[in-house]
């Protein structure tokens, strides 16, 4: 046996143990908040300009509708690895792959082109300026399918009856500051849309179903 493979064999058990002792952490935690009639929460990092956050936040909207659970939709702009060459090559198979995700979800993505993060960072300033809770997430939700599914050009004008529908009239000057980027960096999270399910992160637009089973053993099921 190499040296390598003995230290595997020491610390792959020790790492099993630990991280399922920081799990049983968090199912006893949740069935606390259970026990005091919380609910469960979903904290989604999305891109207004990205299809896979599109097909994540119209995925979970979906699947949490019937769950005593929460989607907190948190919009960032800046997003991806800084400097990375193949950034325009990926949003561009971002459109083709996300129309193939959404369709297995019902959904026709129309849109064939990629938007510009500047042209729909109002919607993300927007998103962040709202109080946290069903409104925001169902403005995000709207905004998505209205850029996604509907092929709407990202307008202020275009949008601002979303704004209204769900949370009254858009802020005149919607802050600059997106506080979920700095979170973002700070967990080392480096793209969108990632979900964060009681401690554990998930690929949102890839682990619809997961994301589910983890709310599931959680305690949070779905309710009708």
């Amino acid at each position: 046996m190499t040296p390598k493979d003995r230290i595997k064999r020491r610390l792959v058990p020790r790492l099993i143990v630990t991280l399922s002792t920081v799990d049983a952490h968090r199912r006893l935690l949740a069935r606390l908040r259970r026990a005091r009639g919380g609910r469960g929460t979903v904290d989604l990092y999305v891109a207004f300009d990205d299809p896979y956050s599109a097909v994540a936040t119209l995925g979970l909207a979906a699947r949490t509708a019937g769950r005593p659970a929460d989607v907190r939709v948190h919009p960032v702009v800046a997003r991806g690895i800084p400097g990375d060459p193949a950034a325009e090559a990926k949003r561009t198979y971002a459109v083709t792959d996300a129309r193939r995700l959404a369709a297995r979800d019902g959904l026709t993505f129309t849109r064939t082109t990629t938007v510009a993060p500047a042209a729909a960072a109002f919607l993300a300033r927007w998103t962040a300026a709202a109080p946290d809770g069903a409104a925001r997430l169902a403005f995000a939700a709207d905004a998505m399918r209205r850029l996604w599914c509907e092929d709407v050009e990202p307008t202020p004008d275009a949008y601002a009856d979303l704004h209204v529908a769900h949370l009254g009239p858009p802020p005149a000057a919607a802050t600059e500051a997106l506080p979920a980027e700095s979170v973002m960096r700070r967990r080392g999270l480096y793209d969108t849309p990632i979900a964060v399910v009681h401690g554990q992160w998930f690929f949102a637009h890839e682990r619809l179903p997961q994301i589910e089973h983890r709310l599931d053993e959680l305690g949070w099921r779905a309710t009708a």
